[in-house]
């Protein structure tokens, strides 16, 4: 999302420095990216899942050139997208999604703390990165599953030493992508009143009658979010706040309004080369006439997870393993089970 490698803003693996080429005529470029595989036991699946799934967890290559003042970044490859309680695809199904060119804009920045972004975006909503292996779990959380990922947009940052404001254009999510582009209108609001403390407040606003797509179904989801961070020496702590909305719209294919909503702590502790990662979260869906499930575990469903993830990094080298459980008030696996328990491996480089 909104922390990708050379623009991450936290809550990652430890990251080798991505490699700096200088040149005369062209300034400085960043060159980065990771290749890793992952292996996923699941007791009680869920959708697509496999009993135990081995797959490419990012084969990416991030190209960027600071805003000096024009810049711009470029993020290609394979990804994927595995959350804990929902189903685990292929990896090319995955990288369908957004293409095999997920991240790519320009950047201006005429003065310090002024910028104007335009392309393909990370999204500004919710504290989890898109790629796997920029975050500290190999799976996503299930508040992450409500948000969108990438926008094709323009958006204009402020950033001094107290705060920071971003207010956007975009196609909601991915609409653009479909024969029926609607606009979206995002908006962040954040504070650092200390060094190592942030707090902000993200919208999402997409057009009422946005219709479902691959990416997204229902995709007419009015999102509001509170991110916070704080740092603590080693010790690391995160908080995620969501409400989410969907409109009733006959076009959207939403015969009734639709609510969730969910809240999540992380934390981590580093002690290099060794890292421990943990997330605890609750979601609600609310019953709704129309069945719409927002969060992925079924339509009123409410639950929470708990995530684990050990980790060893050296060099450009990391390893790191997964446990992840799942409960809900109702049946949300194939199996008709209320809960779901993953184990989880992840290896390779990142450069």
């Amino acid at each position: 999302m909104k922390r990708l490698m050379l623009f991450t803003l936290g809550g990652c693996v430890g990251l080798s420095p991505a490699l700096e080429l200088k040149t005369d005529l062209f300034g400085s470029f960043n060159i980065g990216g990771a290749l890793t595989g992952y292996g996923i036991y699941t007791n009680n699946r869920a959708g697509t899942d496999r009993k135990t799934r081995y797959d490419i967890g990012s084969a990416l290559l991030s190209i960027s050139k600071p805003a000096e003042p024009f810049g711009f970044t470029l993020v290609g490859g394979a990804y994927s997208l595995p959350v804990v309680g929902v189903g685990i695809s292929k990896t090319p199904n995955y990288t369908d999604l957004f293409s095999a060119l997920p991240v790519a804009y320009l950047e201006f920045a005429p003065v310090k703390g002024l910028s104007l972004q335009a392309g393909k975006l990370p999204t500004i909503i919710g504290y989890e990165s898109a790629f796997t292996y920029q975050n500290n779990y190999i799976q996503r959380g299930l508040i992450w599953n409500m948000q969108p990922v990438i926008n094709n947009g323009v958006r204009l940052t402020y950033t001094s030493d107290l705060f920071f404001v971003k207010v956007g254009v975009n196609d909601g999510f991915y609409t653009l992508s479909t024969t029926h582009p609607k606009p979206a209108i995002e908006g962040s609001l954040g504070i650092t009143p200390i060094k190592d403390f942030s707090l902000s407040f993200n919208l999402f606003l997409p057009d009422k009658s946005a219709r479902p797509n691959s990416t997204s179904a229902p995709a007419n989801k009015r999102e509001f979010n509170l991110v916070a961070s704080y740092t603590l020496g080693r010790l690391s702590f995160g908080a995620d706040a969501m409400y989410v909305e969907a409109p009733k719209d006959n076009t959207a294919q939403v015969p009734q309004k639709a609510k969730a909503s969910g809240g999540c702590l992380h934390f981590s502790y580093d002690l290099k080369p060794f890292k421990l990662s943990g997330r605890v979260e609750y979601v609600k869906d609310n019953s709704d006439a129309g069945g719409i499930d927002l969060v992925g575990l079924g339509d009123g469903n409410k639950g929470w997870s708990f995530t684990l993830t050990p980790a060893y990094s050296k060099g450009p080298l990391f390893l790191r393993g997964e446990l992840s459980y799942v409960s809900a008030d109702k049946p949300f696996t194939n199996n008709g089970k209320k809960n779901q328990t993953r184990l989880g491996v992840e290896a390779g480089f990142i450069f």
